[in-house]
């Protein structure tokens, strides 16, 4: 057995709030990963789960050499924390117009903050049928394990933007 690091307490958190989700129906978990880069020193957990079948969600906790360090000496004075990603995938048949894209960017800073990066890619394989609208935000600071509230806060922000972008799916 091992002495859990703040990654593995925040980790243990997050799963267990969306596997209750999924348990209660609400969402269903579609893909969970569990990296430990030993080049870089490096934990990264990333869990995604579909509430609505227009788009995916998912949320990824990383960790590096300098905070696991950081929490296994002592003598340290930096706080060990984790960066949080999130990531929501809409997928349609047809292109995405720029207002859509505005559309989205506003409800995201409505939900998320005007202070969180909001960045969209589109993804479209030349001779395929599927446009794809990848949603990231990030925030630009670390999450401690102080501030596991935030973490479970930002899993119901998780489900307002999905089913806001459900909508927006519906209209187009």
């Amino acid at each position: 057995m091992f002495d859990p690091i703040v990654f593995d307490n925040l980790k243990v958190v997050v799963e267990g709030e969306i596997y209750d989700l999924d348990l209660s129906g609400q969402v269903s978990v579609t893909n969970r990963e569990d990296f430990v880069d030993l080049a870089q020193f490096t934990r990264t957990y990333r869990i995604s789960f579909q509430p609505h079948f227009c788009c995916t969600a998912s949320l990824t906790l990383s960790t590096d050499l300098d905070n696991i360090h950081a929490e296994l000496t002592p003598s340290r004075v930096e706080k060990p924390g984790c960066t949080v990603y999130i990531h929501f995938q809409l997928k349609k048949q047809k292109p995405f117009e720029e207002a859509e894209f505005q559309n989205i960017q506003e409800m995201c800073e409505r939900i998320w903050g005007t202070t969180r990066v909001v960045k969209q890619r589109i993804t479209h394989e030349v001779g395929g049928s599927e446009y794809e609208n990848n949603i990231e935000v990030t925030f630009n600071r670390f999450i401690y394990e102080d501030q596991v509230g935030d973490l479970i806060e930002m899993i119901d922000y998780m489900l307002q933007t999905t089913d806001q972008l459900k909508v927006l799916y519906d209209k187009s």
